[in-house]
C-alpha cells in the first residue's frame, strides 16, 4: 500500500491587531486565482525530465493572442451576480472541482485575479531533501505560471495582493497537471516592486483592503468560504493551500525507499539574489521578461515542515528553483486559463 506522510493540516486562529473579518477573504483569494500550467522537457540525465506535446499545445494557446495594450479589468461585486445566479459562488466551486486546463468563464473576465501575466519555464529540484515526488532531487519539469493581483489595482500606488499560480505537467502522455498557489500577502501592500516579494502557501494578512473595496471583501468572504467548506469540510482554512500533494506524484525510477511519500507543509519562492529590479508602474510591465538579463527570472524554492509556532518560525531548506524564460500578457492568459485548486484533506 502506498503511504503518504505529512503533518496534519492545522487551522490556527487568525490574530492580527486592528484587522476585521473581511481580511479573511483575501486568504480565500487562494481559491480563486485562475492560472494554467503545462509542461515540456527533453529526456536527459535528470531523474524526471520528460517530453510532452501537451505542454506545447497549452503554451501555444496561452501565447496565441497577446494584448496590443494592457487591459484594466475591474474586480467588483456588481459582477458577482447575473439573472438571479450567484456567479461568484459557482465560479469558486468550479475552480475547486474542475481539472480542465481551459474553461469558458461565462463572464467577460475573471471575478477575481482578473489582471495577470503568464510565463513558461522550468521547475527544477537540485537539492537532496526528505521529500518525494515533484520535490525529489533531480526532478525537472516545465511549468506555466500566471502572476496576478487580487483586486483591480495593478499600479505602484495601489495595494497589490500579489501571487502566482503554478501548474506542473508530471506525465508525458497526459494533460493532467499538479497545481500550487503562492502569495505574498492576502490584503496586499503598496510597494515599488512585486518581483522581490517572497511568496508562500500561507501568506501574511498584509494591509487592509482599500475602503472602497470593503463591501466587495465581505461578499467575497461569504461566498468563497462556503465553497471552501464544501470541498475541504472541517479542514477548511482560509489562510492556507496545501503543497504536499506534489509529493504524491510517482516518478519513473522513483528512489524513495518503500514508496513512502513525504511532502513539506510550507513552500516559499524568493527572487534569486542579485536580480536587478525593474521600475515599471504596472506589475505586468515590471515582470515582462524582456527587461531582464537573458530574458529570464528565477525564484529560489525553499520548503519547511510544520511547527506549532507557525510559519514565522519555519526552518527553511532550499530545494530548487523555478526559472521563467518566456512571458506574455494575453487574452487567453486572463480569461481562459484554469487549474484545479487542491482541497485540504
Amino acid at each position: 500500500m502506498r503511504l503518504f506522510r505529512t503533518t496534519q493540516y492545522q487551522q490556527r486562529p487568525i490574530t492580527y491587531k486592528n484587522t476585521f473579518t473581511a481580511c479573511r477573504f483575501f486568504a480565500l483569494v487562494l481559491l480563486s486565482c485562475n492560472a494554467l500550467a503545462s509542461s515540456d522537457t527533453t529526456e536527459n540525465q535528470s531523474l524526471f525530465t520528460t517530453t510532452s506535446t501537451s505542454f506545447e499545445e497549452v503554451k501555444s494557446r496561452v501565447f496565441s493572442d497577446p494584448y496590443s495594450a494592457l487591459p484594466q479589468y475591474e474586480v467588483s461585486r456588481k459582477h458577482f451576480d447575473a439573472d438571479g445566479e450567484n456567479l461568484l459562488l459557482s465560479h469558486a466551486k468550479r475552480t475547486l472541482s474542475s481539472n480542465a486546463n481551459f474553461i469558458e468563464l461565462g463572464t467577460k473576465h475573471k471575478l477575481l485575479q482578473a489582471n495577470g501575466i503568464c510565463f513558461a519555464g522550468t521547475w527544477k529540484i537540485n537539492h537532496i531533501s526528505p521529500y518525494s515526488g515533484l520535490f525529489q532531487a533531480r526532478t525537472s519539469v516545465p511549468v506555466i505560471v500566471r502572476a496576478s493581483v487580487s483586486l483591480s489595482g495593478t499600479k505602484q500606488r495601489d495595494k497589490r495582493a500579489f501571487g502566482m499560480a503554478i501548474k506542473l505537467f508530471p506525465n508525458t502522455q497526459s494533460t493532467v497537471t499538479e497545481n500550487i498557489f503562492l502569495m505574498h500577502s492576502l490584503g496586499g501592500t503598496k510597494t515599488q516592486h512585486v518581483a522581490n516579494l517572497p511568496m508562500t502557501n500561507e501568506p501574511a494578512l498584509g494591509e487592509l483592503p482599500p475602503f472602497s473595496q470593503l463591501l466587495t471583501a465581505y461578499r467575497l468572504e461569504s461566498d468563497l468560504e462556503e465553497a471552501d467548506q464544501a470541498f475541504s469540510g472541517k479542514n477548511a482554512n482560509a489562510r492556507f493551500r496545501p503543497v504536499s500533494h506534489l509529493a504524491e506524484v510517482l516518478l519513473p525510477n522513483d528512489e524513495i525507499a518503500n514508496n513512502v511519500r513525504q511532502g513539506p507543509y510550507w513552500l516559499k519562492a524568493s527572487l534569486k539574489p542579485d536580480t536587478p529590479l525593474v521600475n515599471k508602474d504596472d506589475f505586468r510591465d515590471e515582470l515582462s521578461l524582456q527587461h531582464y538579463p537573458n530574458k529570464t527570472l528565477t525564484w529560489v524554492l525553499s520548503a519547511a515542515n510544520f511547527n506549532d509556532a507557525g510559519i514565522d518560525k519555519a526552518q527553511w531548506q532550499e530545494i530548487g528553483e523555478m526559472t521563467l524564460t518566456e512571458s506574455v500578457a494575453s487574452l487567453t492568459c486572463d480569461t481562459k486559463l484554469h487549474f484545479n485548486h487542491p482541497a485540504i484533506k
